[in-house]
């Protein structure tokens, strides 16, 4: 059902949609014999009484585990699917990129396969021979536009098929994980396109597993849990909510035993200057080594446990505002004595694991003892944040630094103890009111301009 006239872009109110499945197809006809009189099938309620609504021009995120039903969701709000009870009000075009090439014709080519697909979703004929190069030059795929789409690869396919999505002037754009086949300079190309149909008033809705996905993208946040909607409100909650209970998860999965005996012989912290470390969390340590022992290197007389970002009400957290002074500790545990003035480094990476930012110790005269006595120890670090919003991760060293002689302001590392990149993740995110400010790019220096004549 469609009204124009309506504030929100799509609403949906106590939606439920029940699969019914049988042992055998026998039970299927015992059932129509009876009447309705004896149930044979199982009921599985992939979605049970949903209810929210995303206003025009706002990003919804939604998170959940396998088998939380987003997928579902995704296909009523797409109008795939019909769900059995309750009402979905949709207002404008929608365009869904669910599945790599869904609706394709794999006989046909791509290019034929464009306008299939942009006649389906109400384009006129001068219309899709206006958008036709523009989405051919988008998804790069040149003269495999000609090819028949089962030659192509799955790269191809979402490339082709996020093309076409974006292209057809959606009021409502729905993109599922499928975004995450693609290499990460698709992946960021496309994120720029999803970006530029937000600040033109496009609504989205987006699908992932990953927390970090909905804060960079969305405004507001649905977490699914059993065919349920668990929380609803800011993607930043939503996202930090689910984040903290995956994390929990990971540490329950884990070896309860080893986290215990870990527990009761770990020796107390000695705390550094600055604010207070509230005690060991040796579950969240154990659950950090095993995400960074692919790719931790160095000869291991130290080893880095932990990176924590403090907010600046003294919380642990994940997201920032903007221009925050930020609080970063660096927790390390040594094994053996360490050399002469041994620093500790940090780093700050985007997405892709470029790195932006760089803080070492030793500019601080900051070193590491020579002997730690293997004891859980902590290195901050202070500094005023400034990245735009966006999301971003730390990578963290030890080891021993010299200046290079050529690159004043520049050290270089003579001997590697310890190195860990994809420990801990964050977010910036974009202010909460109006603001004059000009937030593209990494990060935003205050700036002001001039014009004046030659002549």
């Amino acid at each position: 059902m469609t009204d124009s006239h309506s504030a929100f872009a799509l609403k949906l109110e106590h939606v439920s949609k029940i699969y019914r499945t049988y042992s055998t197809p026998q039970h299927r006809l015992f059932e129509l014999l009876s009447g309705g009189r004896k149930q044979y099938a199982r009921e599985t309620r992939a979605l049970d009484d949903v209810t929210f609504s995303l206003e025009q021009g706002g990003r919804l995120g939604i998170v959940g585990e396998n088998g939380s039903g987003k997928s579902t969701l995704l296909k009523v709000l797409a109008g795939v699917l019909v769900p059995n009870a309750g009402t979905v009000q949709v207002n404008g075009r929608v365009s869904a990129l669910l599945e790599l090439g869904a609706g394709f014709n794999p006989e046909l080519p791509g290019r034929e396969n464009i306008r299939q697909f942009s006649m389906l979703h109400g384009m006129q004929r001068e219309e899709i021979d206006e958008a036709l190069p523009e989405i051919i030059q988008f998804s790069e795929l040149r003269d495999a536009i000609d090819h028949p789409v089962k030659t192509y690869s799955s790269g191809m396919a979402v490339r082709l098929g996020f093309a076409c999505a974006v292209y057809v002037k959606p009021d409502i754009l729905i993109v599922d994980e499928a975004l995450s086949v693609g290499d990460s300079y698709f992946q960021n190309k496309c994120m720029h396109k999803i970006k530029a149909l937000l600040d033109g008033g496009t609504s989205f809705i987006y699908v992932t597993h990953a927390a970090d996905s909905i804060r960079s993208l969305c405004n507001r946040g649905v977490w699914m849990e059993k065919g349920r909607t668990r929380l609803i409100g800011s993607s930043t909650d939503v996202g930090a909510a689910y984040q903290s209970e995956v994390f929990k998860r990971i540490v329950r999965a884990g070896r309860a035993e080893t986290l215990q005996a870990a527990t009761d012989a770990a020796p107390d912290p000695v705390p550094a200057q600055g604010a207070p470390v509230m005690g060991i969390d040796h579950a969240r340590h154990q659950a950090f080594e095993e995400r960074v022992a692919p790719v931790r290197t160095g000869s291991g007389e130290a080893r880095i446990v932990d990176i924590s970002l403090v907010g600046e009400d003294g919380v642990e957290t994940d997201s920032l505002p903007l221009d925050a002074k930020c609080l970063v500790r660096v927790f390390y545990r040594t094994t053996a004595d360490l050399p002469p003035e041994c620093a500790l480094t940090l780093g700050v990476t985007d997405s892709t694991g470029r790195q932006l930012l760089h803080f070492n110790s030793a500019l601080s005269q900051t070193y590491l003892p020579e002997s730690g006595g293997h004891m859980l120890r902590v290195v901050e670090f202070r500094f005023d944040n400034p990245l735009s919003p966006g999301e971003y991760g730390f990578i963290a060293g030890i080891g021993t630094f010299t200046p290079n002689v050529r690159n004043h302001g520049q050290y270089v590392t003579s001997l590697i103890i310890d190195y860990v990149a994809g420990g801990a993740r964050f977010s910036v995110r974009f202010p909460d009111h109006p603001a004059n400010l000009d937030l593209w790019g990494i990060v935003h220096p205050r700036f002001t301009a001039s014009e004046y004549a030659l002549d």
